[in-house]
């Protein structure tokens, strides 16, 4: 069965998260403590598979293609502005 599960990321331009294989990540935000989270849909019951996400702040150079685009959020007060994206998978990408 299917559920909702959190992964609280990492403050850093690129990351590996680990995900049941063939989740879908829904939203990336900040929550309440100023830390980036990821939501996703998953399968608990499958065996986790690396996922990448990078995270780009505005007004900063990016690739043409950075990836799937997950969310955006802000820290300190709004003060810094974040776009998470997906890359280096094939499961999930349109």
């Amino acid at each position: 069965m299917k559920t909702i599960r959190r992964y609280h990321l990492q403050p850093t331009k690129t990351q590996i998260v680990q995900l049941p294989a063939g989740s879908e990540i829904l939203s990336v935000q900040a929550k309440g403590d100023d830390s980036p989270v990821l939501w996703a849909l998953v399968d608990p019951e499958l065996d986790d598979q690396e996922r990448t996400v990078t995270l780009y702040a505005t007004a900063t150079e990016m690739p043409d293609t950075p990836g799937r685009y997950c969310g955006s959020f802000q820290l300190y007060d709004g003060t810094l502005e974040f776009h998470a994206f997906e890359s280096g998978t094939t499961d999930n990408q349109e």
